[in-house]
């Protein structure tokens, strides 16, 4: 890899991270939103439901602008300028139709801006000598940093702080990733020629197959962890007695396990069967699952969390190295069309799951690691699908 394509990386890869500072500040705060802004359950689910929604509707279009310009940067650095603005709005809300509105346009800024950072991190990888497995790996796990410093910042100022100075913080650390993208220097992707009429159904078949196929592995496993979003925090607020703290240590641990796994993973996705890796990661993800679904001991749940997020960044890996295998003209909107279809999980899952622990408690942990042994049976049954899906790939142009 060449000097400049080296700093590019770097570059993109730091601001994927601080983009993602400030999502996951609000998961230990929610029983501030409870209690400050006496939102119901629901109320709280509705506001990681609705940044969810507005994200994937988003994201489509995010992916056409992103295939029709030469500097997609312009356009992530667009998206990191509004999502800063959100949080800002965010950090002064005196009510919870603000949090829930702020929320939303929250989800239309990042909606714009994923499928520039997606196809960056895939046009970077397939120039480089790493591949796009590996660049795609380290920007899940830089990604995932972000996350994981979100609640650890959370932990440390928010005594000092409050609510409004802990999102200040994650703005202005946004907008600075933003700058960064807007410096990136990439060269543009070469414009294929459009497919003779005789292979337009073929290909439009392949995308089709492709996108949806690994969109609804990746919808199941967001579905789950969004689930856990809205419900663990109240599930230690109760056991615990210190709902704040105790989910700031648990999801900074979980973050930085599925950090690690991203980032050094690539190889085995590469190496094996999709499919079947989806089926193992799945079996996983039930067995954790079902570890704090029985046992109310912290380390007990805490075991099972940490399993749970080992599993969790091979099924993010598998999910965008399935949709790698789009022809490299199509990405922006490749992409597009898995994140709206994807980020279905991040909607259902914090709706879903608040419901079920409201109706059921604890045991909605085990309904939730059902749900993940369902999967791990039907993706280990789609083996007999064409090699094209079952193997790993660079992706070519048709």
């Amino acid at each position: 890899m060449t000097a400049p394509r080296q700093s590019g990386t770097a570059a993109l890869l730091l601001s994927a991270a601080m983009m993602n500072v400030a999502y996951t500040m609000l998961v230990p705060l929610v029983p501030e939103l409870t209690g400050r802004f006496d939102m119901s359950a629901l109320e709280v689910a509705a506001a990681f439901s609705g940044f969810a929604l507005a994200k994937a509707l988003v994201q489509p279009i995010g992916g056409i602008l992103v295939d029709r310009t030469s500097r997609p940067q312009v356009i992530g650095f667009v998206g990191l300028t509004l999502t800063a603005v959100t949080v800002v709005g965010l950090a002064f809300a005196t009510a919870g139709w603000q949090v829930l509105s702020w929320r939303l346009a929250w989800g239309v800024a990042e909606g714009l801006t994923m499928p520039v950072l997606y196809q960056l991190a895939s046009s970077l990888g397939a120039r480089s000598r790493f591949g796009t497995a590996r660049v795609m790996g380290w920007f899940g796990g830089c990604c995932t940093a972000g996350m994981v410093l979100g609640p650890a910042v959370v932990g440390l100022l928010h005594p000092f702080l409050g609510f409004t100075g802990v999102f200040l913080a994650g703005a202005a650390v946004t907008m600075t990733g933003g700058v960064l993208l807007l410096g990136l220097r990439v060269a543009p992707e070469p414009v294929a020629p459009p497919p003779v009429p005789a292979g337009r159904g073929r290909a439009v078949r392949t995308l089709v197959v492709l996108v949806g196929l690994f969109a609804v592995v990746d919808l199941v496993n967001n579905a789950l962890f969004a689930a856990l979003e809205p419900v663990l925090p109240l599930h230690l607020d109760d056991v615990t007695g210190n709902g704040v703290a105790y989910t700031s240590v648990l999801y900074t641990a979980g973050l930085a396990v599925f950090m690690t796994v991203a980032m050094t993973c690539a190889r085995f996705v590469e190496s094996r069967p999709l499919l079947v890796i989806s089926a193992y990661a799945f079996g996983a993800e039930a067995i954790g699952l079902t570890a704090v679904g029985l046992f109310d001991g912290v380390v007990a749940m805490c075991a099972g969390l940490l399993l749970f997020m080992t599993a969790e960044p091979v099924l993010y890996l598998v999910a965008r190295q399935g949709v790698n295998l789009v022809p490299r003209h199509q990405l922006g909107r490749a992409f597009g069309a898995f994140g709206l279809v994807s980020d279905i999980g991040f909607i259902l899952g914090p709706v879903l799951g608040a419901v079920a622990y409201a109706g059921l408690g604890t045991p909605a942990f085990l309904v939730m690691a059902v749900v993940a042994a369902v999967s791990a049976v039907g993706v280990a049954l789609l083996r007999k699908l064409p090699g094209r899906l079952l193997a790993t790939r660079e992706p070519v142009d048709a």
